[in-house]
């Protein structure tokens, strides 16, 4: 029987138009109604959940920033993260900066982005963010400045690219650094510090919640899913989820525009 659900956001529990269906919100309210343990497992942070405060007001726990923050909703409080070391995190933006990418900066509690880079996020495809980042983001003039004036803040680094040339351009710039990095959206690169990844994240939440990992269900549709997929006791693939992640996953269900979040809960938590 299992006992802990986690869902990746984008591509998974909001559909298309970055929303959740009600039957989700209903489905998975009712689930945790019945004792079971839910959980986000999420690039985002806690700023770029605010527009889903109320779809997700039930859910008490979050994998975030790809695993570098495990966070309890219902105590407003971390139970653990993990921070980028500074240096490193501003050699990537200096890499960033020299394809004419978009660094954008994850913390605890904030999202930061330069004010130049914030005028038209579609020039580095991720133009239906746009209105979500122009609510959440702290607008800076410069990354690099930012970080040096808040140091040990850092959760994670998103650099958004023009297109994936520059996308592996900056990759081969930044390897060295052993650091943890995955591809995200179209252009995307994701960079955490190294050993954090959603799996990571799930492990210390099983922890923390006396859960064998073997007794939870991974829901996801990219490729930085693959890890927690592969750490799960039952791995779950979106209908609308890459070959990569549908060839790995144990099931595979309706897409994100077809409840298939509600289909896993039918299926596998009665």
């Amino acid at each position: 029987m299992y006992k802990l659900l986690a869902l990746d956001m984008d591509g998974t529990i909001l559909t298309s138009q970055k929303t959740v269906s009600p039957a989700t919100v209903k489905a998975i309210n009712n689930l945790i109604k019945r004792g079971t343990a839910v959980t986000l497992c999420t690039g985002r942070g806690v700023a770029e959940l605010k527009d889903y405060t109320d779809d997700f007001s039930a859910i008490p726990y979050g994998i975030l920033n790809s695993g570098g923050c495990v966070y309890d909703f219902t105590k407003r409080q971390s139970i653990h993260r993990i921070l980028l070391d500074d240096s490193s995190l501003i050699e990537c933006i200096r890499a960033a900066q020299k394809v004419k990418a978009m660094p954008y900066l994850l913390t605890e509690d904030a999202s930061v982005a330069q004010a130049e880079d914030m005028r038209d996020v579609s020039r580095f495809q991720m133009g239906m963010y746009q209105s979500l980042y122009d609510r959440v983001a702290t607008i800076v003039p410069d990354m690099e400045t930012y970080v040096r004036e808040h140091p040990g803040k850092s959760l994670k680094l998103c650099i958004f690219h023009r297109d994936s040339g520059t996308r592996e351009q900056t990759r081969r710039a930044i390897v060295h650094l052993d650091m943890e990095l995955a591809d995200a959206e179209t252009t995307s690169l994701e960079i955490s510090p190294k050993g954090v990844t959603k799996a990571l994240g799930l492990q210390i939440l099983c922890r923390y919640l006396g859960i064998p990992i073997e007794e939870s269900v991974a829901v996801g549709d990219a490729d930085n899913d693959i890890d927690v997929l592969k750490a799960a006791g039952l791995s779950v693939a979106m209908g609308n989820a890459n070959k990569t992640v549908k060839d790995l996953c144990d099931v595979i269900v309706a897409d994100n525009d077809r409840d298939g979040v509600v289909e896993v809960i039918d299926r596998f938590f009665r």
